[in-house]
């Protein structure tokens, strides 16, 4: 549950784009939905002029479940990919010698990588951590050949490490970075990546001053996004680095978190449900 305080809260400057993540923001694990009342504040905010622009580290080939029509853009695989208006504004693949060395660690067994591609995705093995990430988001992950990242571009690593691990991945590499939304698995990507990368792209692309845009979040990944936004706002759900960096702390994803964030912001007109 966030904080019940009923007063209006307060944005430096007219909003006029609102990022939002999706899994445990707009994406309900406990029910794999999108609660009505996040797809009717998507699209009041559509309404009122103010645009959607998604960010997450899921994907086009992972977002059946969300409906996009209202959404001004998209930044995916965490940042790596950014589109606007059906254009490709940033495309940021690992580098080829960071994947090399993760693939070869996966041969050794160091540990499970789920590697992704622009327009598919491929399990180097399964274990306990994969089967409880499975469960987690509502997902079936396909093992595949590990040679293929030789050959094509990867955007993003989901490497199957435990708090403390990291290092498993970052003293193999040179320019890969990683940032963390489950205990089952590190994000990794380009060192220059990351949510924030890609807000700062789309607000220049789209003339957006930090202090017109708002962003929604509930995990460690969000938080560097926080930090270039005007204002942000952890679901009450959300983990404590994530509530900690945030502006305004909402009600859970399940509770009506992001309607309920836009009427206290006063960008859409409705009662606090």
């Amino acid at each position: 549950m966030g904080k019940r305080n009923l007063a209006p809260w307060a944005a430096p400057a007219p909003v006029r784009a609102v990022f939002l993540d999706v899994d445990g923001t707009m994406l309900s694990h406990a029910r794999n939905v999108v609660p009505a009342s996040t797809r009717a504040a998507v699209r009041a905010l559509a309404e009122a002029g103010i645009m959607p622009i998604l960010a997450t580290g899921r994907t086009s080939y992972l977002l059946d479940m969300v409906d996009l029509t209202d959404f001004a853009g998209a930044i995916t695989f965490n940042g790596q990919l950014v589109e606007v208006g059906g254009r490709v504004l940033h495309s940021n693949p690992l580098d080829a010698d960071d994947v090399a060395a993760v693939v070869g660690e996966v041969r050794r067994g160091t540990f499970a990588c789920l590697f992704m591609e622009r327009d598919r995705m491929y399990l180097s093995s399964s274990n306990a951590r994969v089967r409880a990430m499975e469960e987690l988001t509502h997902n079936h992950f396909e093992l595949g050949d590990v040679s293929w990242a030789l050959e094509h571009d990867v955007y993003q690593l989901n490497v199957f490490l435990a708090p403390g691990e990291e290092r498993l991945l970052l003293d193999v590499t040179r320019h890969c970075k990683t940032t963390r939304w489950s205990e089952l698995f590190v994000d990794g990507m380009p060192d220059a990546g990351g949510k924030d990368a890609g807000v700062r792209i789309v607000m220049d692309e789209l003339g957006l001053d930090p202090r017109e845009c708002v962003a929604f979040g509930d995990g460690g990944n969000d938080v560097d996004m926080f930090g270039v936004v005007g204002t942000s706002v952890a679901m009450g759900n959300g983990g404590a680095d994530a509530r900690a960096a945030a502006t305004y702390v909402t009600d859970g994803v399940d509770e009506d978190g992001i309607w309920n964030a836009c009427v206290r912001l006063g960008l859409i007109d409705g009662p606090v449900l």
